[in-house]
This record gives structure tokens, sequence and C-alpha cells, in this order.
């Protein structure tokens, strides 16, 4: 019999969250109790995107319970193998990733609570306690959305933010308007970190948008063509003067990335790479291919965000903005007091485990049944 507690109870709590811009999203909490009564908290964030299925929740819950029940909670590697082998594949159009992070989150920040250390600690000390961070603008369908998104500077400008990230659409007219509005009322005060595509551009079209748009002061390019096309990324990579960033969704694609010279950063976020435990292995890679890092995001609540801050605390080197920033963007959050953003940076939390406090209280406030119905008729509207 171990000598440590062991994992008892496994439970999954699907909420959802309206958002000060863009159509609600939806997450499951996980909540994961030990034989001692110690608790770790998890989210499976942002389900609200392709494919348009929902998993069955009470489905996954007994699922999980199987997994977890009985064994040692310090065997995290153990857990994280499980995962791994019960839930194949990567984002994007896949959600099999989520699951994995949002159990990686809940066992790694039950663990760091039961040893009554902060999860940066449990990863080996943080080499930093902020971590820069860039909020979105939201991709235009026409400049009739022109005034909203300038407001959006406007109000995030006054919040203490001086970093964002541009993500730019097919009417390249609209987003050029948009950008000549807001370096004329900001001018240097503001930086552009990326100009974000979002693999939805074919070669020449997102070539178009790009000599357009490189009139105005930008720092990098995310996702310029299919992410699936390593080849077609090299290509588009090689064919402009800004650094490339994608989202490294695995190690085999890391691989695939380095060997054919096609990004100069890695954008890697807990959601994508499954976890922690994938995050990490991410950062590695990118440090040992001599690549710049920032951390990615799909917006997640202060669960998912306290697990990103705490990997970024202990990452080699981050080298741009990062992008987690939906307790600013959700309206509701299930803890007792969201991640804190000062100055445009995101704080790490203190105290044991993720230093966040769940309340099932806000929770049961938010659950709702999961549904992809309003996606399909919103078209995954969100950013």
């Amino acid at each position: 019999m171990s000598e440590y507690p062991v994992y008892r109870k496994v439970r999954l709590f699907p909420v959802t969250t309206p958002r000060r811009y863009g159509d609600p999203s939806q997450h499951i909490i996980v909540l994961v109790e030990a034989s001692d009564g110690t608790r770790g908290w998890g989210e499976i964030s942002d389900l609200s995107h392709l494919p348009a299925m929902q998993p069955d929740v009470g489905d996954l819950e007994r699922c999980l319970q199987a997994l977890l029940e009985g064994r040692s909670i310090m065997d995290i590697n153990a857990v994280e193998d499980l995962m791994r082998a019960n839930f194949p594949g990567t984002r994007f159009h896949g959600k099999a990733c989520l699951v994995r992070a949002g159990v990686s989150i809940a066992v790694h920040d039950l663990k760091a609570r039961f040893l009554g250390l902060s999860l940066c600690d449990l990863l080996g000390g943080a080499r930093r306690r902020r971590i820069p961070i860039c909020y979105p603008i939201f991709r235009m369908k026409s400049r009739a959305d022109v005034p909203d998104r300038l407001r959006l500077v406007r109000e995030q400008f006054q919040e203490g933010f001086r970093q964002f990230r541009f993500y730019f659409g097919r009417d390249t007219d609209a987003d050029v308007e948009l950008l000549e509005k807001i370096f004329g009322e900001f001018g240097s005060k503001i930086t552009i970190t990326s100009l974000d595509g979002s693999g939805l551009f074919t070669l020449p079209a997102f070539l178009r948008a790009y000599r357009r748009l490189s009139a105005f002061p930008f720092q990098t390019v995310e996702s310029p063509v299919d992410r699936d096309d390593v080849d077609l990324i090299a290509e588009a990579r090689a064919s402009i003067d800004h650094p490339v960033s994608e989202h490294v969704r695995s190690p085999e694609y890391a691989v695939r990335l380095i060997r054919s010279r096609a990004v100069d950063i890695f954008n890697i976020s807990i959601t994508v790479a499954g976890g922690i435990g994938g995050m990490l292995q991410l950062f590695a890679l990118a440090d040992s291919a001599n690549l710049e890092c920032l951390i990615g995001t799909t917006q997640e609540l202060s669960i998912a965000t306290a697990a990103q801050a705490h990997v970024g605390a202990v990452a080699p080197h981050l080298d741009y903005a990062s992008d987690p920033v939906g307790p600013r963007l959700y309206c509701a959050d299930v803890v007792r007091e969201r991640v804190r953003f000062v100055d445009g940076e995101l704080l790490v939390p203190e105290g044991p485990g993720l230093g966040v406090e769940p309340e099932l209280e806000r929770i049961e406030a938010i659950r709702s049944p999961l549904s992809s119905l309003n996606d399909v008729r919103s078209q995954f509207s969100r950013g």
C-alpha cells in the first residue's frame, strides 16, 4: 500500500462563461480528491471549438475515475502516460488534448498542495514572477467592426495593457483602417506583437495581406497559412521579413517545424500541448533548437491561466509577450479571486498549488450542459 495518499474521487462540472467580446465559451472544471481529503483543481478549457461535438461529461467522469482511483498522488508521470494512452490526439480540431490538460493541471495542483508548495516550486523554482501579456484584437468581418475594435483597444489601454495581438482577416481594407486609427491615436505608446492569421489563408492571400499590413509596425507573424502544411509555413517564412510563430501541438510536430526551418518562435500553450508535462517538453525542444518562445492560449479561466503562469515562471526563456487573458475576457469565473494582471503583466499566483481557490458556489452558478449548437449557429465566431 502506498505511503502517500491515493486518488479517491474525480468530479467534473460543465460551465458556460459569457465573454466581454464574442460568444460564450464552455469549459469543464475538474476536481480530483485524495484519500486524505486533499483536493486538486483543473480545467478543460474552452471546448467551444471544432469539432462540433461535446463529450458526454458523465461518461468522461467515470472513465477518469477508473483511470485514477487508487493511484498514488505522487506518481504524476504515470497519470500523464495513462492520459496519453487513453486520450490521444492533438489540436487543432481535436479535444482529447484538452482533457489531458485538465487532468494534468488537477493532479499537479493536488500534489503541490499536499507538499505545501506552489506549483512553480514543484516544477523547480521560478525564474520570473511576472509574465508580459498582449491583449487580443479580435478578427473583424468588415469595416463595420472597426469602431468596436478601436473601443476594445482604448478600454484595455486604460487597464494597463500596452501590447496587443492583431488577428487579421479577409477584409484587408478593414484591417488597414483599424490600424491607421490605432496608431493615429496611440502611436508608439502601444506595440502590435503579432499579426495572427490563425492558419486561415492560402500563401498568395496571406502575402497580399502582409504586403499592405507591413506599412504598420509589428513584431511577428503567427500562423500565416495552413498549420498542417509545414512546408508551406516554411515557404511563407522565407517570403517575408518578420519572424514566424506557430502553435506547437506535439513533440512530433515540433521536430517537423525544426527540421523544415519553418518557424522562429514556438507558441506553447497548456491546452494545445495537452498539459503541464507537454508544455515543459516543448520548451525544452525549443531551447535545444535555439528557438524563441511565448505562451499561447485558447482563453482559459483562472485555474488554467494560473497553471500557464506557473509554467511560464519556470520556462528557460520567454521572448515575446504571451496571450492568456481569459480571466479579463470572461464575465464570470470559478475562483474566489481571479489571477491578477498589473501593468499589462500576469502575476504568478502565490500560495500552495496553483495559488487560486475555486469555489463550488461559483461553479454551480454558471453550471450548464455542454452543447455545440450555439457554436454552429454562430460559426465559431469567438477569438
